[in-house]
């Protein structure tokens, strides 16, 4: 019997490997790791704890030769660069030093030329004001050989319970043009995911403190709303509506508040942003004499401020409180998923456990997590999830087997 010897394994390396999520999911489909770079001190735990030893902490916004070399040795090479500086989560900061490390990705690629180059990274990625880096980050791949495409995919699509979306670069060496053709899976809700999580918890669940302020709005926010003052419709709960906390209010004071709610959106006088403050002669043509009563009456109650002229509303609360529902599927799970005050459990008054964080993400029940409570969510919130990256390997095969 004469054996057949086995095909060489596709090596790759990574960079910016975080705890490893995407290198698990590249493992999982049959690629072999080789090397993966990281700074953070946590995730390097992490990641040496449950996926492979060979990882090296290293600042990559200063990498070397040996860098380079290392890399060249492998087939594909894979990234997820810090995105904060692209985030669409709070501020995002075009300025941010962070955001160049997409651009030395690419640079990294063009020395080392490995056959495919996965860069994962944030939808703000794709805005106005992040346009130049982008563009930058295409050219040095392209100028280098390669032929790249980049396309957005939500994670919802492939059988993780969290709308996720994420822009991904795909540069291939070689004229050859190839796209990313990810194999969708069915939709799973957080009922699924979460089935008997409370078996394998390993930390304290931590609920809100009966009476407290938090428990007291969070009691009043059902599954599939949020605390925002900003918007109109069911999904939405006022604070106008919890006068236990933020004060008892009138009819004539209720609607006054929600007439501010829809004139603030159609009376815009900016172009950027979502709303602009009052002009309080709208709100005279509704209310008539009784107008400059109610917000008299509304300013001292600390519901509205006055702007000039103009009157908004104090506090936005835009999706603060946010309670997610059984049946449907988590938003982005980003480092706050574990404060109750963004992001409540479906029937509970808590944030979400860092278990139940780390399911969500698609991280096994065997992958334990290094580091202060603090810096676990952080890990969990910015990792690639490896179900993720297990969809991304098995079509990068495909184009293997095809280049």
């Amino acid at each position: 019997m004469i054996c057949q010897a086995r095909p060489a394994r596709i090596k790759f390396a990574s960079l910016y490997s975080g705890c490893g999520g995407m290198d698990l999911g590249f493992m999982n489909a049959g690629l072999a790791p080789f090397a993966s770079f990281e700074l953070d001190q946590d995730a390097l735990k992490t990641f040496t704890a449950n996926v492979h030893s060979n990882v090296h902490r290293i600042d990559l916004s200063s990498w070397d030769a040996s860098l380079t070399s290392e890399v060249a040795k492998c087939d594909v090479l894979i990234a997820g660069p810090p995105c904060q500086g692209f985030s669409t989560v709070g501020k995002n900061n075009s300025g941010d030093l962070r955001n160049g490390h997409l651009v030395n990705v690419a640079k990294i690629a063009a020395a080392a030329k490995p056959k495919i180059v996965i860069i994962e990274n944030v939808l703000g990625l794709l805005s106005k004001k992040h346009s130049v880096l982008f563009e930058q980050t295409l050219e040095v791949l392209s100028s280098s050989g390669y032929s790249v495409s980049w396309d957005v995919h939500k994670t919802s699509d492939y059988g993780i319970a969290q709308q996720r979306k994420r822009v991904i670069i795909l540069a291939t060496l070689g004229r050859q043009k190839f796209e990313l053709k990810l194999k969708c899976a069915e939709r799973v809700n957080l009922a699924q995911t979460l089935k008997n999580v409370e078996l394998v918890e390993d930390k304290p669940k931590r609920p809100l403190k009966v009476g407290s302020i938090e428990h007291q709005i969070a009691g009043r926010i059902h599954p599939g709303q949020k605390l925002s003052n900003v918007r109109g419709g069911p999904r939405s709960v006022h604070t106008w509506e919890i006068p236990e906390v933020f004060g008892p209010v009138s009819r004539e004071e209720i609607s006054y508040l929600e007439t501010i709610v829809k004139l603030r959106r159609q009376k815009r006088r900016r172009e950027n942003g979502d709303a602009d403050p009052v002009d309080e002669r709208f709100m005279e043509e509704y209310f008539g004499d009784q107008s400059k009563m109610i917000s008299k009456s509304l300013l001292e109650k600390g519901y509205l401020r006055r702007i000039g002229e103009y009157v908004d509303l104090t506090n936005s609360f835009n999706g603060k409180f946010r309670r997610l529902s059984w049946d449907d599927v988590a938003p982005t799970v980003d480092t706050r998923f574990g404060q109750p005050r963004y992001f409540l459990h479906p029937s509970e008054n808590r944030g979400f456990s860092m278990r139940e964080a780390a399911r969500v993400q698609s991280f096994p029940d065997t992958f334990k997590f290094e580091g202060s409570e603090s810096s676990i969510y952080r890990m969990i919130g910015n990792a690639v999830p490896p179900k993720f990256g297990e969809v991304i390997a098995e079509d990068v095969l495909r184009i293997w087997n095809e280049m």
